[in-house]
């Protein structure tokens, strides 16, 4: 989604009672593009953004959610309200909360990955050497799995690995051609986005867990990012390539796709998962995409999941619940 103009954000609080210090939960805003305030009501919003409370009533964790339906038809919602600053989980509360990316930062990589290859005249059957010593042995990379030697491997194949399987050895890989996580951060700021940072690679985050924080976005944020990717999906044979590849995605298909599979087009996402914590809580379960409806209409979706007191398949039903919630909205009432 290209937003042009001032953009103007009309709060709706939902109170709702959230333990015994009364934090404000379920906050969404209606985003009015365009110039002007005007004074906007969403009651059928409202009544699925106390569905979005109900549901994460069930788990001890920090969730956020961000769906984007059209202009002017945006939902962002949190059980987070805080303020801080420094690498922290959340920031300033509302749409501002941060939450760990994890593996979801590959997409934000695939997109930097074309623009890089297509500036430089690169086709997507472009081989790189990858030696035996760059695959590293304590990190999840199905590409070392059936590649131990290492070879010479296709941009696509490389990006099929890491957005399609979330290979972690690809994606540092795809970094070190292109320049690092600085490279995909200084991308994805041009493209008009900054509630996000990226500025380190998986093999950092997996030897400092705490590295994790620093890869980060909100969930508003990732899903402007991913509705910048849908009008350029089909603008060249780069975009149409990870589009086609998200649509394939082999992970996480307990979650956005775990309520909507079969009542659906498509869906284009891609996962994020972290490690379990020393005092056994959940790290991250993220999940973000694209949902296109039989009819062509399409919503963008960001549900992350962080500091969880239950198991991952407990995250992973949560994800596809909110999924299935934010579906019928899209079936009932947008567009």
């Amino acid at each position: 989604m290209t937003i042009s103009g001032k953009t103007i954000v009309q709060i709706i609080l939902n109170l709702a009672a959230a333990a015994a210090i009364g934090i404000i939960v379920g906050l969404y805003y209606k985003y009015l593009y365009g110039d002007g305030h005007v004074p906007a009501e969403n009651e059928e919003m409202s009544d699925f953004c106390a569905g979005l409370d109900s549901i994460a009533a069930s788990v001890d964790a920090r969730i956020g959610v961000a769906a984007v339906y059209g202009p002017g038809d945006t939902l962002v919602w949190s059980n987070v309200a805080s303020s801080g600053t420094g690498e922290s989980l959340s920031l300033c509360g509302d749409e501002d909360v941060r939450f760990p990316m994890m593996s979801v930062m590959k997409f934000h990589q695939a997109l930097a990955v074309c623009d890089f290859l297509r500036r430089s005249s690169i086709p997507l059957d472009s081989e790189v050497d990858v030696p035996a010593d760059s695959l590293e042995d304590d990190t999840w990379s199905p590409l070392r799995d059936v590649h131990p030697e290492g070879g010479a491997f296709t941009y696509a194949e490389l990006l099929t690995y890491s957005l399609a399987m979330s290979d972690n050895n690809a994606c540092d890989i795809l970094f070190g051609c292109i320049g690092g996580p600085d490279a995909v951060d200084s991308y994805i700021r041009s493209l008009g986005l900054s509630d996000f940072r990226i500025a380190c690679t998986e093999a950092e985050m997996h030897s400092d867990r705490t590295a994790c924080l620093r890869n980060w976005t909100t969930p508003l944020s990732a899903v402007r990012l991913l509705e910048v990717f849908w009008d350029r999906r089909d603008s060249d044979e780069y975009h149409r390539f990870v589009w086609d590849t998200m649509s394939g995605c082999e992970t996480g298909q307990e979650r956005i796709p775990g309520r909507i599979a079969g009542r659906v087009q498509t869906i284009a996402h891609k996962t994020g998962t972290g490690d379990m914590l020393s005092d056994g809580r959940v790290s991250a379960v993220n999940d973000i995409g694209i949902v296109v409806l039989p009819d062509g209409r399409h919503f963008s979706l960001a549900v992350f999941v962080c500091d969880a007191a239950c198991t991952m398949l407990q995250c992973e039903s949560l994800i596809a619940d909110i999924a299935g919630l934010l579906l019928e909205y899209a079936e009932e009432y947008a567009g």
